[in-house]
């Protein structure tokens, strides 16, 4: 499974995904765009596909403000990663052999 990966700390959504549900969602510090509106509930499990031949709803438009991720790199190899939407910032270390 991809958040399972070996070395990987943490995963940035650029977009909120009512498609994956709870379960594959990242926490709302790590993404970037939210939703336009709201739900009331999100759901827990990820959405069922469409019958065979039917075709997938619309993707939900965005028409909010776009914010993105900053990312501030220094020369050992560290790095910063800033969420513009709300201003957390997560700082990672340069990865030693065997790691």
């Amino acid at each position: 499974m991809f958040f399972s990966s070996p070395g990987l700390d943490d995963l940035w959504q650029m977009h909120f995904s009512l498609l994956s549900g709870q379960e594959y969602t990242e926490p709302g510090m790590f993404i970037a765009n939210l939703l336009d509106e709201p739900q009331a509930a999100m759901p827990v499990a990820p959405l069922a596909p469409p019958p065979q031949g039917q075709p997938a709803p619309p993707a939900p438009q965005h028409n909010g403000t776009a914010y993105y991720f900053k990312v501030s790199a220094q020369q050992d190899g560290s790095f910063t990663v800033k969420n513009t939407r709300n201003g957390f910032s997560k700082s990672y270390k340069t990865a030693t052999k065997g790691n």
